[in-house]
């Protein structure tokens, strides 16, 4: 048996996808006993050889959390500890002076952080929250041994804040078993748009559902379904939903509530463009989202938000068409173009698919990740 890791997290569900079915999974598959503790809901059990040790802290506060985390870390000894977030890295560090010094902690960074949280705010309250985190983030990556991050963009600013520390980048790219190449026939008269994710104004779904139903007004005799999959953050959203459901557009709708990593695909063989139309912030125009490598893998061709981030990682290459997610015009003539050219819906999809295959699945950051952990435990 090689090393016990456990994987913290102050932000996620124990079976988040990056934590548990790729970080967590890969470890466990690759002889090392794996812990999962998280802060956002209770649970204790075990599966796919992974423990979960997990509590609820909504409650609690950052101190008792830190504490939580550190009893936790406690009772299972790790050699290696990865948190997700800045604040359980006190937590690792507390267990790491007072008893096991030999542990090593890695901090897993794939949030543009404090953003995530201080652009929420506005005004002098958004630049003092950013302040202060910026702050304890440099703190705390700085008690870490070592980085991994999701993408490059990020790493650059942490050469700058924690230039000595070991870095990695681990990014989001999906695993094949999950995502395998989906195929069905297309037809003219049918079309199938799917979204995933968070069912949210900023996250593009407004803009989904304002699309569809000027392509179903422009297109009275076209067969329209929507495959939706995701969950509400506001019931502002969940409402606004509602009542465009209530509109009898005769659009087939097919909601599913948030699916386990696993069982995603199953819900999304049918689709034939999935759309992200997220608004261009500076998270979302410098980060890469996760959603597009997944549907690259599944076949599909994607209509996504033109930022600056997917014009530069792909620097051209063809697999879907990126837009002004404010222009629904653009959005709806790039729809047709698709309803006209059949034959450009598979030979994107499968373009995309290849680009999967070749450079852009799990399979390489896993081999990244194992030889990462094997150099840095020396």
């Amino acid at each position: 048996m090689k090393n016990k890791v456990v994987i913290l997290s102050s932000g996620h569900p124990p079976r988040d996808e990056r934590i548990f079915s790729k970080i967590g999974y890969s470890l466990s598959t690759n002889g090392y006993s794996v812990v999962i503790c998280t802060s956002t809901e209770v649970l204790d059990t075990s599966e796919k050889s992974i423990f979960f040790d997990c509590f609820n802290g909504e409650k609690l506060t950052k101190r008792e959390k830190i504490n939580k985390f550190f009893s936790i870390l406690s009772s299972h000894s790790p050699d290696i500890i990865i948190s997700s977030e800045a604040l359980p890295i006190l937590a690792a560090h507390k267990f790491k002076k007072k008893e096991m010094n030999s542990c090593v902690i890695i901090s897993d960074i794939t949030e543009w952080y404090p953003e995530n949280v201080a652009f929420k705010y506005k005004g002098l309250k958004k630049w003092f929250t950013y302040s202060i985190l910026y702050v304890f983030n440099i703190y705390a990556t700085n008690l870490a041994d070592a980085l991994i991050i999701g993408e490059e963009k990020k790493k650059r600013r942490y050469d700058f804040i924690a230039p000595r520390k070991k870095k990695e980048i681990i990014s989001y790219y999906p695993r094949l078993d999950y995502f395998p190449l989906s195929k069905h026939q297309i037809k003219k008269e049918e079309l199938n748009l799917g979204f995933t994710g968070i069912l949210s104004h900023p996250r593009g779904f407004h803009q989904f559902l304002s699309c569809a139903t000027l392509l179903k007004q422009k297109h009275t005799d076209l067969k329209l379904k929507l495959t939706i999959v995701g969950k509400f953050l506001s019931k502002t959203d969940e409402l606004l939903f509602s009542r465009w459901e209530s509109i009898k557009l005769e659009i087939v709708v097919d909601y599913s509530d948030w699916l386990p990593y696993e069982r995603l695909n199953h819900k999304l063989t049918q689709v034939d463009i999935f759309m992200d139309l997220r608004k261009l912030d500076f998270i979302f125009n410098n980060s890469l989202p996760i959603k597009i490598f997944e549907y690259m893998a599944l076949g599909k061709p994607v209509l996504y938000s033109k930022a600056s981030s997917l014009v530069d990682f792909f620097d051209g290459i063809k697999f879907g068409k990126l837009v002004n997610p404010e222009d629904l015009n653009e959005i709806i003539s790039a729809i047709e173009h698709y309803l006209d050219h059949l034959e450009d819906l598979e030979k994107e999809g499968l373009r995309g698919r290849k680009l999967v295959e070749d450079k852009y699945n799990w399979d390489f950051c896993e081999t990244k990740l194992l030889s990462f952990l094997n150099h840095i435990e020396r």
